[in-house]
């Protein structure tokens, strides 16, 4: 397997304490299968933080499958507001890459 690092980003600097919720999503990639789910992790941004990231372990496997996907869904954000709510990580050969931002 391989980690799929996705960074939440502010548009600008808080002098707040800024925090959303993070949560996978299965696509055509499923849990626990072809990643491990991660489920209300809050990433907490310092007052002039603007980057965070958010870890999802991904699973190899001995099946020749197309690209599959699943998503990265943001909520619930405190001190702030989100301007892209969703990401998607891609599954092939076990690699995943992806992002979201928050702003």
């Amino acid at each position: 397997g391989a980690t799929a690092n996705f960074a939440v980003s502010l548009s600008a600097a808080s002098a707040q304490t800024v925090s959303v919720v993070v949560n996978t999503a299965n696509g055509t990639a499923v849990a626990p299968g072809d990643y491990t789910a991660r489920s209300n992790q809050t990433l907490t941004f310092a007052p002039g933080t603007t980057v965070q990231t958010f870890a999802v372990v991904t699973l190899a496997d001995a099946l020749s499958e197309a690209t599959e996907t699943f998503s990265v869904n943001l909520s619930a954000p405190s001190n702030a507001t989100i301007a892209a709510a969703q990401g998607v990580g891609t599954a092939g050969g076990g690699v995943l890459v992806g992002g979201v931002e928050e702003g």
